[in-house]
């Protein structure tokens, strides 16, 4: 019986889990660890663009380019799929951020968040980009 509740417990935990896991994409092809990266700095907040300047140090002329997309505060008036709707939790925004080379994507970081996307969550995604690119 005690082991019934422990488990129950556990999967409770789990599952109240407010955090989405990110899906990163990495092309086979780029080699590692990069040498530069250079930032596209379009429709990004200077808040955002700031953190970022402080967490690496980019180069204009690089051909990786890094961009950042994300939406905050969406909202869901599809009425298909009430249900999940009603039952599951609807993200608030997202957060994408991929690194090119061209027209080729070379690194893609996405992750659907239950709050607006803010400075620690755009400090999180370059973090693990690092992480996975970069000597560190």
């Amino acid at each position: 019986m005690i082991k019934i509740i422990i488990f129950g417990l556990l999967f409770m935990f789990v599952g109240c889990n407010e955090k989405s896991k990110p899906i990163v994409k990495v092309d086979s092809n780029l080699s590692k660890p990069i040498e530069c990266m250079a930032l596209n700095t379009i429709g990004v907040d200077k808040e955002f663009i700031h953190k970022l300047n402080q967490l690496y140090s980019f180069s204009s002329n690089c051909p990786l380019k890094l961009s950042i997309n994300y939406k905050k505060d969406i909202i869901c008036n599809s009425p298909y799929n009430p249900n999940q709707k009603n039952v599951s939790k609807f993200p608030k925004s997202f957060l994408n951020m991929e690194l090119r080379e061209g027209f080729d994507v070379k690194y893609s970081y996405y992750v659907d968040l239950y709050s607006n996307v803010d400075k620690e969550d755009i400090e999180e995604g370059f973090l693990r980009l690092k992480r996975d690119l970069l000597k560190i």
